[in-house]
């Protein structure tokens, strides 16, 4: 056991708690790990899993098409490896019991391949529409292969949602408000709905109902070759852009079993911590408008320019950065612009004490947010919550910490946590990162290995799964890619 590998070990745990239960288990790559079950061995799997992993969280829940079956892939993370647990169930009767019950965090994901493969979880206790419109027609499941989506002429968008506001009555006889905020609102920054429920100023529960911006990239992307396919996720989330395509292309490398150059793994860092700064900073900005502060989001923002200045000089573009490719990165670094990154960013990061200094001391951004929205460590983990979220709940859960990609597992960084669990806390988080950030790029700048910092790659890629995950600014993204042995995936889906 001495010189077993992470997955090794859980791969054993895993072997020995589930027994007859495993239909193929495998570990073809470092803290990856696959286990096969009959389908009325989930639940038991799942059980058994929670009670030998405490820690247990779900990344995602995705659905293959296999023709005559679907398979579902419960990507769940144990602490040690990302560990895949997949079952098949007939098209012509795609039922599966949910595991909500078990993993609450579960209840999403299950809804979204119920909205586009069509897969029944019995006895979810929400089971309906998560991203299409509620006039989508029934029986169409964008994610199958055989679904014609050639609907423009059939669906109609007008139709509005069948929800109830005003005075309910809720199961326990209280008298609550239902509110709807969104999707079109001056305080979202995108188009979503929520349902609030209140208990006079007490919000009790809210119902979120998103999709609104859903663009269907997933499918797009297999229509497009590999190298193709970069553009495109890019364009999943502008502030998030490098998370995404660093995360598809170590996807695609570990399918075509690519090394990329050290020069190349330490420039995707720097430009993933460029993209995380610019991301907390606009947040943190945000955040001050929202609650009044608007002289706080203008200094927030006219420092978030030093980022985007820097971006723009690193990989030619502003905010969508086009830098990180299949076999490394486009742009190298040059001397000067590595000069100028330690010098402006060490400016910046004096800034941020002030801004410290504001968010611990100043009496009204305290009281909008100390004590507010308290999301406790065990909600956390049974929600499966990610990011700045999740540890600022006291939960310690970093991508680049705990299964490290690039070269985070040779750049030394600590892991914020604030255990509080409050908006003050969450925003904390965000704070101390975005000075992480600043000690990673000035590290990464200083210790850059020489050599090349890309290398040619084949458009076809051999058959087999892949699956990536990084930390984006705003929690774990992950890239589940699965090969034909062509040079289009056979499928491509995206957890954010």
């Amino acid at each position: 056991m001495k010189n077993m590998t992470l997955e090794g070990e859980a791969a054993e745990l895993i072997q020995s708690s589930l027994g007859d239960l495993v239909l193929d288990l495998k570990t073809p790559r470092p803290r990856r790990i696959y286990v096969s079950v009959r389908r009325e061995s989930l639940r038991k799997a799942v059980s058994v899993f929670l009670s030998v992993f405490p820690g247990l969280m779900i990344s995602t829940i995705t659905g293959v098409d296999l023709k005559n079956e679907i398979e579902l892939n419960y990507h769940l993370w144990c602490g040690k490896s990302e560990v895949t647990l997949r079952t098949s169930i007939p098209k012509s009767k795609p039922e599966i019991e949910t595991v909500t019950d078990l993993l609450p965090g579960a209840s999403l994901y299950e809804r979204e391949v119920f909205d586009l493969l069509g897969v029944i979880f019995l006895g979810h206790p929400e089971l309906k529409r998560l991203l299409l419109p509620e006039t989508w027609l029934e029986g169409c499941y964008p994610l199958r292969k055989d679904c014609n989506l050639d609907l423009s002429d059939k669906v109609s968008f007008s139709a509005k949602d069948s929800i109830t506001v005003g005075t309910v009555q809720d199961d326990k006889g209280r008298q609550l408000v239902s509110l709807a905020l969104g999707p079109q609102h001056p305080a979202l920054h995108e188009p979503e709905r929520f349902l609030f429920k209140l208990d006079g100023e007490i919000v009790v529960d809210v119902e979120p109902r998103l999709g609104y911006a859903h663009r269907g990239i997933e499918k797009a992307a297999e229509q497009l070759m590999f190298f193709q396919d970069v553009h495109l996720v890019e364009r999943v989330c502008g502030i998030c852009n490098v998370a995404h395509t660093t995360c598809f292309c170590q996807a695609v490398e570990s399918l075509g079993n690519i090394e990329i150059p050290e020069r190349a793994k330490y420039l995707r860092v720097i430009a993933h911590e460029l993209n995380r700064i610019h991301s907390h900073l606009l947040l943190l900005g945000v955040a001050g408008l929202e609650i009044g502060f608007e002289s706080l989001f203008q200094y927030l923002w006219r420092d978030r320019e030093i980022v985007l200045d820097l971006t723009e000089k690193l990989t030619g573009n502003r905010v969508m950065a086009e830098f990180s490719d299949i076999g490394g990165v486009r742009r190298d670094l040059e001397p000067s612009l590595a000069n100028e990154m330690k010098k402006r960013l060490e400016h910046l990061k004096d800034r941020l004490f002030f801004y410290k200094e504001v968010f611990s001391d100043d009496p009204t951004f305290r009281l909008r947010t100390r004590d507010v929205g308290i999301l406790k460590e065990s909600d956390a983990l049974k929600l499966s919550v990610v990011g700045p979220v999740a540890r600022g709940s006291g939960l310690k859960i970093d991508v680049r910490k705990h299964d490290p990609y690039a070269a985070y597992d040779e750049i030394p960084f600590e892991e914020v946590v604030y255990n509080e669990g409050d908006s003050w806390a969450r925003f904390m988080v965000r704070l101390d990162e975005t000075v992480e950030s600043i000690d990673i790029i000035t590290y990464a700048v200083e210790n850059l290995p020489a050599g090349p910092y890309r290398i040619r790659v084949p458009r076809s890629m051999p058959e087999g799964e892949a699956l990536s995950r990084v930390e984006a600014p705003r929690g774990e993204l992950l890239h589940y890619v699965k090969s034909s042995g062509s040079a289009y995936p056979e499928l491509s889906l995206i957890h954010i």
